[in-house]
């Protein structure tokens, strides 16, 4: 019997290459998000210390310009984290198709493993009937070979 070959193998192992670059893409979007993340958290943290640099120059007393001043940062804190919030939420949607997409590839490529599995365990059961059978055939052979012999050396 020959040697066992999936047939698919290069069709899953394309999947395979082109499952790694997507996962790539997809740890390259997590990486964006995260920075988007990190700058919205960076924004509230400069937000509360505006807030405090305020409050705290207010209470020593400050002019009508500078609680302008005040305001206007703040407002620019709220534009940017506006912004900010826009784009996380695209960059969220991107991650979740991608990550249906990841998904998908790696179902598919398992479900081609599970085809292997069973291809190779039906090649394994065929070999060893046709081993057993070779080897019943050899038996058969060989005692009809023997028996042969008796009756070639009984009668003479």
């Amino acid at each position: 019997m020959k040697k066992f070959n999936f047939t698919l193998k290069k069709m899953r192992d394309y999947k395979r290459q082109i499952l790694e670059g997507e996962k790539g893409y997809l740890l390259t979007l997590y990486s964006e998000y995260n920075s988007l993340e990190k700058r919205y958290d960076d924004l509230n943290t400069e937000m509360r210390n505006v807030c405090l640099e305020a409050s705290e120059a207010m209470k020593s007393g400050i002019s009508v310009r500078e609680i302008q001043v005040y305001e206007m940062k703040k407002a620019s804190i709220r534009r940017e984290q506006a912004q900010l919030r826009i784009q996380m939420n695209v960059m969220e949607s991107s991650v979740e198709k991608q990550r249906k997409v990841v998904v998908s590839m790696s179902q598919e490529i398992s479900g081609l493993d599970k085809l292997e599995e069973k291809q190779r365990a039906e090649y394994n059961y065929l070999a060893n009937k046709e081993s057993e059978q070779m080897i019943e055939e050899f038996l058969s052979f060989k005692m009809s070979k023997g028996s042969d012999e008796s009756f070639d050396t009984g009668e003479m």
